[in-house]
């Protein structure tokens, strides 16, 4: 690639963090949105006043309502929903070069098939080059400057390190793997450890039920990415253990304050209608413990918090009943 320029599709709060990341960091980023309110608010305010009041967004960066132009750039990245993902790969298929790469920051399982984001990708873009990224990322955070760090994996680890070298800044960093399933897993089964964490915080309990749980969810996520051919030792990085460490010990965390609420006694529709923006645990916590059963393992917090979801288990009996399971070797 002869130039820097970054196509990033969602203008939401991450859609933008990574806009204002990748452009500080000396590329030219043009920003998809369908907004035309939010679309002339970055453009003209530098700011999304929606998902990031009070937070300036970079000078440089060009909003728009053209799909196929940002398309164009150099590197593309999805900054939507994993149950947006089909139906958005779908329609830019149209304007995709051959080898382009193509980066995923959605942390999820679809819920209509229990596929990763790289299966999806895989399946409705041919010729291209998948990247995902994830890690302990709050939108606010990368906006304001404050040092982060994330997973970026791909199959070509030097074109993974060259692209790396190319969106990193001395604010936010990039860290390569070859390990595209277990960085996945990671992020999207975290997701509904936050949940548990949540629930575990708004039925009143402490740090060290925080802790158990943090520490077997971790153990549970193991397992699943091992199973479905991801690497356990990617789980002790940025997108694992990292990504544990921010989503399941702060209000920050929508999946965590999403379970709070349930913990406080609200249905789970109502405390969704509470949340600004996609909760992920809760789309990823069914297909995840169907994803369990067909593969025969032993996923017991996804479980209860699935069944919790469903409306199917009592909060409170269900945390208690997880921390009295049968004494077994660890």
């Amino acid at each position: 690639m002869t130039s820097n320029s970054v196509g990033i599709i969602g203008s939401g709060a991450w859609g933008c963090a990574l806009a204002h990341a990748f452009s500080i960091a000396g590329n030219e980023v043009m920003l998809w949105g369908r907004s035309a309110e939010t679309i002339n608010d970055i453009n003209e305010r530098h700011e999304n006043k929606i998902y990031l009041k009070g937070l300036k967004l970079d000078n440089d960066i060009v909003a728009t309502t053209n799909l196929k132009s940002v398309c164009e750039k150099d590197i593309l990245v999805l900054a939507v929903p994993t149950q947006q993902v089909r139906d958005v790969s779908r329609t830019i298929q149209q304007y995709l070069k051959s080898n382009k790469p193509v980066i995923s920051s959605a942390k999820g399982f679809e819920l209509k098939t229990g596929k990763l984001v790289s299966e999806i990708l895989a399946e409705t873009l041919s010729n291209i080059r998948i990247g995902i990224l994830s890690g302990p990322t709050f939108a606010s955070e990368v906006i304001t400057g404050w040092p982060t760090a994330a997973t970026f994996a791909m199959q070509d680890q030097d074109f993974a390190t060259r692209l790396a070298e190319k969106l990193s800044s001395t604010s936010f960093r990039l860290y390569t793997s070859d390990d595209i399933i277990g960085t996945q897993v990671g992020g999207a089964v975290k997701n509904i450890i936050a949940i548990a964490c949540g629930i575990a915080s708004g039925q009143g309990f402490g740090e060290n039920t925080r802790a158990a749980i943090v520490t077997r969810g971790l153990a549970e996520t193991a397992r699943l990415a091992a199973a479905v051919g991801g690497n356990t030792e990617t789980l002790s990085g940025l997108s694992g253990l990292g990504d544990f460490l921010l989503s399941c010990t702060s209000r920050k965390s929508r999946n965590y304050k999403f379970g709070e609420l349930l913990g406080t006694g609200y249905s789970s529709q109502d405390a969704l209608k509470r949340m600004e923006g996609v909760v992920e645990g809760f789309h990823s916590a069914n297909p995840v413990i169907e994803r369990a059963i067909q593969l025969n393992i032993d996923l017991p917090i996804c479980f209860s918090v699935s069944s919790i979801l469903a409306g199917n288990a009592d909060v409170s009996s269900s945390i208690r009943q997880l921390l009295n399971r049968p004494i077994r070797n660890e």
